[in-house]
């Protein structure tokens, strides 16, 4: 397995007439639901899909509890989940209240673990695997799949 990647030329946001400059992007070619992944947890242990899906939607709970208390979840070593709060500023101390909150959000930071196992990624250039070419792990010459160039 590879991540599909693709080439997109971009504006710099910071100077629009500056020239236009090319980026790796990636490319998501589908987004598996909690029942696929419950599907695929049922294959990889003794429990079964209904119990699989049981104890993502308990985890979902318990996660979203404990956030919503206050405090951070780490999970062995995946990392650890936290909530985030943006907010508009005032001008003094007094001023601050509730309703300078935009919005929460959720944040995740990886293990060094889970890191270090996303730098072992390889990645296939979407438009040749398209084109019809063969992709293979040491096939670098054209640009068909790439070995991962942080690792």
């Amino acid at each position: 397995m590879a991540i599909l990647i693709k080439p997109v030329q971009r504006v710099n946001p910071n100077d629009a007439d500056a020239p236009k400059k090319w980026y790796v992007t990636q490319v998501t070619t589908a987004q598996v639901d909690e029942t696929q992944v419950a599907m695929d947890l049922a294959d990889e242990t003794t429990l079964n899909p209904s119990e699989a899906m049981m104890a993502i939607r308990q985890l979902r709970k318990i996660l979203l509890r404990r956030l919503l208390g206050g405090e951070s979840v780490k999970l062995g070593n995946w990392g650890s989940f936290s909530v985030t709060l943006s907010s508009t500023g005032a001008d003094t101390k007094e001023a601050v209240t509730a309703r300078n909150i935009k919005g929460i959000n959720l944040n995740f930071q990886p293990d060094e673990a889970f890191k270090t196992d996303l730098q072992k990624a390889t990645y296939a250039w979407v438009d040749k695997l398209a084109a019809g070419h063969a992709a293979t792990d040491d096939d670098n010459s054209d640009g068909n799949l790439e070995e991962n160039p942080l690792g």
